[in-house]
């Protein structure tokens, strides 16, 4: 990649084509091109994603990627040098989905090689982590199908490669497909179509499942000496469908042009040091210009796109702060947040370079201020009349700072940006308040767009009556919890419950008391569950409380409890409900090796139907 880069003869479409035969940039490219686009289905086309980054951002890429020590000549002649076998695997799985995916009219074939490609991230980050290890758990797992590779993997790291993927698509908040592919690629064929039924391509999953079988068919299994079994129904479909040893020569092919692309040209190490050092220079001397231009007044544009490529990780104040500090060449940076209803002017937080003493958070000092001066940045200094200037320069105990409000979030209440050199540092220059107000500015539009974020992720996943969790979040929690203990062993329980006469409650009170009491409920569950468990509304006046870590024993004293809770919740509001007691019935289960999701609703759905007819304000366990 670095020598492909720095050559200027060398075209994108061959850096595009070396993106295409490596798992590890292709996420990369992935996770740079498409932030906050999770949920867009189909957005795993990575020529899309190559196209968008262009050139220039496949080179800043490749100049920052890390350098190890050693240089690692990836020579397809060579053994198992790192992760070569999975590199080999991860090609033919994608040439092979996409295959299939031709010849099955799947609509974005060009998904599915993205999809194969990725379908053994986990496995590399393994080698990855432990290279070693891997080696001698391979000498272990030689003739052993997947399911016992599987097993290997756990006893040496703790972990599987399977959960490693999810988990590493997970947190890096990878396109859905992704997570659906790695969830599906060893399932039992019977389960693909209940998965279908919750939303997950289940033609995707099948195509790179098919790559997976046809990688090993074709010589390249995921590690030497895996027993990939019998393919299973899905696979064998597809396998019925196509002119498979043709299929099977087009993915030997592939492998052998991927490893060409791959060969580096430097072939020995003297000849790839001159290269890495060319990179590190080059990239040295962009860090460099880029110092140049921020003080020259661009400082601006950098810290805004540092916060542009990190939106949606949660609030981007305390990183543009901190970029805005280096970038400025400032000693520290405070966040002052003023409350005009509570007339006080408070440390909200601070950074500081190393051997600087940050200014003491939650120090306060009361404030009554003149609006006009939050409407611009300013230098300022012990020499100021305007009375909030001279506060913030005594809380933050300097003699001058360059000072900048952020627009109002909420009604009366402000933030300020105070950025100094410390008591001894010198003075703010000419336009250093220009570029923090600047900052500061944009800095508001990040705000509010991290709040518009997470108000829309919360509509998709919190019931917007009751503040609990909704079906879908409930159902995603319960698939990764049923795979969790299906590896772990860890039990989990859930209770499902309802309003025992909710109906009479909404027929005599009204709606508008119906929705207070679920309210109410929803509550008193939340208060009273510990802080790792999830409290969503199924449907209706029916909730469920899902319990990880936790046996059928426990799950039903806490379902005793919080149904005794409830009871004395109407038991002291008699008089609001016109003397009718509230009260739930419940039923608990707890889930079973090999149990479906839905089975295990169903045991304790049926469970609370025995507790209503037994008559209610009850918890029954499942059978």
């Amino acid at each position: 990649m670095l020598e492909l880069v720095l050559d200027p003869s060398a075209s994108p479409r061959e850096i595009a084509s070396l993106v295409r035969t490596d798992p590890g940039l292709a996420l990369e490219v992935l996770r740079r091109r498409q932030p906050g686009e999770r949920k867009r289905r189909f957005a795993l086309h990575l020529n899309d994603a190559l196209s968008g980054l262009d050139a220039a951002g496949l080179r800043e890429l490749a100049l920052r990627l890390p350098i190890r020590g050693r240089f690692e000549l990836l020579d397809a002649a060579e053994g198992q040098a790192c992760s070569l076998f999975a590199r080999k695997h991860a090609v033919a799985c994608a040439t092979a989905a996409a295959a299939f995916a031709r010849e099955s009219h799947y609509a974005e074939p060009e998904t599915a090689y993205t999809a194969g490609l990725l379908s053994s991230i986990g496995s590399l980050a393994l080698w990855q982590l432990g290279e070693r290890e891997m080696r001698e758990l391979l000498a272990r797992a030689s003739g052993q199908p997947v399911e016992g590779l599987l097993r290997e993997e756990r006893e040496v790291f703790g972990f599987d490669h399977e959960l490693l993927g999810i988990t590493l698509a997970d947190a890096w908040n990878l396109p859905y497909e992704l997570h659906d592919t790695l969830a599906a690629l060893h399932r039992p064929a019977e389960d693909l179509e209940r998965l279908g039924l919750e939303g997950v391509d289940v033609h995707l999953a099948s195509l790179a499942r098919a790559g997976f079988h046809a990688a090993h068919e074709a010589g390249f299994p995921l590690h030497a000496g895996l027993d990939a079994g019998a393919p299973p129904a899905d696979v064998a479909r597809l396998f019925d469908s196509v002119d498979l040893p043709s299929v099977l020569e087009r993915v030997r092919e592939a492998v052998s042009r991927a490893a060409e692309i791959a060969r580096p040209r430097a072939r020995t190490h003297a000849e790839a040091f001159p290269i890495v050092m060319a990179a590190r220079e080059e990239l040295q001397q962009r860090l460099l210009e880029k110092e140049h231009l921020l003080r020259a007044g661009d400082s601006v544009f950098n810290v805004l796109q540092y916060s542009f490529e990190r939106l949606g990780d949660g609030d981007p104040l305390p990183g543009v702060m901190l970029r805005a500090m280096e970038r400025m060449d400032f000693r520290r940076i405070t966040c002052l947040e003023l409350d005009e209803r509570e007339g006080r002017l408070t440390v909200r937080s601070s950074y500081a370079v190393a051997g600087e003493t940050r200014t003491q958070e939650g120090r306060w000092a009361p404030c009554s201020v003149d609006r006009g001066a939050l409407e611009h940045a300013a230098r300022i200094d012990r020499e100021s009349d305007e009375p909030l200037h001279q506060l913030a320069l005594e809380l933050c105990d300097v003699h001058s700072a360059v000072i900048a409000p952020l627009r109002e979030l909420d009604p009366q209440r402000r933030l300020l940006l105070v950025a100094d050199r410390g008591r001894a540092g010198r003075a703010p220059v000419p336009r250093e308040e220009e570029a923090l107000g600047s900052i500061a500015d944009q800095a508001s539009l990040l705000l509010k767009f991290e709040r518009m974020e997470r108000e829309n992720e919360a509509r998709a996943t919190q019931d917007p009556l009751t503040g609990a969790a909704t079906r879908r979040r409930l159902m995603e929690r319960l698939e990764f919890l049923a795979s969790q203990s299906e590896r772990t062993g860890l039990p989990f329980s859930l209770l499902i419950m309802d309003l025992d006469h909710f109906k009479r409650f909404n027929d005599t009170m009204g709606h508008q008391t119906g929705d207070e009491l679920l309210q109410d409920l929803v509550r008193i569950l939340q208060s009273n569950v510990r802080k790792g468990d999830l409290v969503a509304r199924y449907g209706g006046e029916e909730f469920v409380v899902l319990l990880p870590n936790c046996a059928i024993e426990r799950s039903l004293e806490l379902g005793e409890s919080l149904r005794t809770l409830v009871h004395e919740h109407g038991t002291t509001r008699l008089e609001r409900y016109r003397g009718l007691q509230v009260s739930i019935s419940m039923g608990a289960a707890q889930w079973r090796k090999g149990e479906s999701v839905a089975a295990l609703i169903g045991r304790a759905d049926a469970a609370l139907y025995e507790a209503k007819h037994a008559g209610r304000n009850r918890v029954l366990r499942a059978a």
